[in-house]
């Protein structure tokens, strides 16, 4: 029988990724589990090195960039697919290649582009993950949206605060578990202090506090380690980590102590009174698993002060503000540390592992079918054709209520163009009939309203009314992204009813691309009318192209109307201009 096997995505993004695969791949061996880990960003390493480089330039030295990114990470949804299109693109054939290889019964994920590629394949039906239980652990207290993929199984939180974000800032929606931290068991085996300090040659007779500065030995280190070398008392011992200038500028000071890439933090940290740390990485989760009280002072921006912020409202750290409260707290903490102790054990589990177990015994999934994938991928693409059309009804909408391609008038101008939609009594009344042809008013004729009373519209065409297509008469609220052809449809009602066409369209619902394509085809003009009642009290603006709905009005309500309306134009001493020349001499050139 073979054995089983798990595939660990980590990134060399700082050293927290690494260790916490490390950390889970021994629990899981205990189990008698085959455990292999794979740097994701080697399965690009161009672009993976690209990335690497990146984000530590920022860190060092753009931090505002580091943090308007976060910021935009947390704020700006359409980052999160444009990133996984690129992780798509440039690193899923190394992992599927991977997974191909390593035949894994599960995958987990260590580094959100692991875990966003993994989820992104999974909800595809990638046949290589299809059938495959996909874990991710979140290694922090606070949840940077791309660490969860509602197509992940299992999250895996380090504590409550960071499953509630996972839920709510997020959106997870596979199960979510708080597992507790997983760090290197030998930092539960206690050593003795004193042993400790001699071995690192460390006075015995001071506070000792231990700053960590991830791998990268990144932050407010040299200030941080000035400060507490400048009392008697206190012994700063720095963990510069591959910063070998940061480790060579803290060497000249005799009254600390710098350490460079080390395999002895666990001595560090049993020779220590205190961690400070600033962004609640991996060493943080050692520092509580080893008993010592940690203190964060001056976090990186970004994740590390969001972290942090999470962290000290569950307990898990006391986070100084001011130079003062830190060494306050350096020597409250080296003295007294119990109470700030036993609240961060309170995160621990005994069997972190056990959700992971769970995941890999009993949620198998079943295996997808090349047929199945096949016709999944047809079902996409009808469906991707779809929402483009729906996409190009929505643009074209826009494009027309803006009056983009249709025709426009002169807004320096002191005219107004002014158009009415009457009931059938209004349009058969001779009067109205005489004043909108007299001063140009347009008349807006649906096509349900020419087929009602064929008469009415004749009448009013014969006595010069100017009529203007206002499409079939049918309001929709789906016109924007159905097929229909409001525009063509009403044209032909109305030239039943009139024996000729009408070649203006003042459209009364959303007009579709449907509509735009075939006024360019047959040289219709849409003319973008505001449409408005006359129970909002609007003022027109030069160059206004409005339309007066009356189309509920008794006939002696709309001719008192029209008239106020004409007499308010002319106080604001705008003039009406004929509707008529709006489309005269103009058409639609889509």
């Amino acid at each position: 029988m073979s054995r089983t096997k798990a595939l660990l995505l980590s990134a060399r993004m700082g050293g927290g990724h690494n260790g916490a695969a490390s950390a889970i791949s021994e629990k899981l061996a205990s189990y008698g589990i085959e455990c292999e880990t794979r740097d994701f960003l080697d399965a690009a390493p161009r672009m993976g090195r690209l990335l690497e480089r990146g984000f530590k330039l920022e860190v060092e030295r753009a931090p505002w960039a580091y943090q308007l990114e976060f910021w935009l990470w947390n704020r700006f949804a359409p980052m999160a697919s444009f990133t996984r299109r690129v992780l798509q693109t440039f690193f899923q054939r190394g992992v599927v290649r991977w997974i191909e290889e390593s035949d894994p019964d599960i995958i987990i994920a260590l580094h959100p582009f692991s875990a966003q590629l993994l989820g992104q394949m999974r909800r595809q039906r990638n046949p290589v993950i299809s059938h495959r239980p996909i874990a991710t652990f979140l290694t922090d207290y606070s949840v940077h949206p791309l660490w969860v993929h509602p197509d992940v199984d299992l999250h895996l939180c380090v504590s409550e605060t960071a499953a509630e974000q996972a839920r709510t800032r997020a959106g997870a929606s596979g199960e979510i578990v708080v597992a507790g931290p997983f760090v290197d068991a030998a930092f539960l085996q206690p050593i003795d202090r004193q042993v400790a300090r001699e071995a690192l040659n460390i006075p015995r007779d001071k506070t000792v506090a231990l700053i960590a500065s991830g791998s990268w030995g990144v932050g407010d280190i040299a200030d941080t380690f000035a400060l507490l070398a400048d009392h008697d008392d206190l012994f700063p011992v720095a963990l510069c980590g591959l910063n070998a200038d940061l480790q060579s500028r803290l060497a000249v000071n005799p009254r600390g102590l710098a350490v460079g890439w080390t395999d002895e933090v666990r001595l560090y940290m049993a020779a220590c009174d205190v961690v400070i740390q600033n962004a609640g990485g991996l060493t943080s989760l050692e520092a509580m698993a080893a008993q010592r009280p940690v203190l964060s002072y001056r976090p990186i921006v970004g994740h590390g002060r969001e972290n942090i912020a999470a962290m000290a409202s569950v307990g898990a750290t006391v986070w100084c503000h001011s130079p003062q409260e830190l060494i306050a707290q350096v020597r409250q903490q080296g003295t007294a540390p119990q109470a700030q102790v036993q609240r961060q054990l309170t995160q621990f589990q005994m069997t972190p592992q056990q959700p992971i177990l769970e995941l890999l015994h009993e949620a198998r999934l079943v295996p997808t079918t090349r047929h199945g994938v096949i016709a999944r991928r047809l079902t996409r693409s009808t469906a991707m054709l779809a929402i483009s059309f729906v996409i190009a009804n929505l643009i074209s909408g826009v494009i027309g209520y803006h009056g983009l391609n249709l025709t426009k008038t002169a807004q320096k101008s002191n005219y107004v163009y002014l158009s009415v939609r009457l009931s059938p009594q209004a349009l058969a009344n001779t009067a109205i009939d005489r004043l909108v042809a007299d001063a140009g008013i347009g008349v807006v004729v649906t096509g349900r309203e020419a087929l009602a009373d064929p008469s009415a519209v004749r009448n009013a065409y014969r006595n010069g009314v100017g009529v203007i297509n206002g499409g079939t008469g049918t309001s929709s609220d789906f016109n924007f992204i159905l097929p229909e052809n409001d525009l063509s449809t009403g044209r032909a009602d109305l030239a039943k009813v009139l024996g000729r066409q009408i070649n203006s369209y003042l459209p009364q619902n959303t007009m579709n691309a449907v509509d735009l394509a075939w006024a360019s085809l047959h040289h219709q003009t849409i003319i973008p009318a505001r449409i408005i009642s006359h129970h909002f009290d609007v003022r027109p603006v030069p160059g206004a192209i409005v339309e007066l709905n009356l189309s509920r009005t008794s006939a002696r309500g709309a001719l008192q109307v029209i008239q106020s309306e004409m007499a308010r134009l002319a106080t604001d001493h705008l003039a009406l201009a004929p509707f008529a020349t709006l489309h005269a001499s103009q058409s639609v050139r889509a």
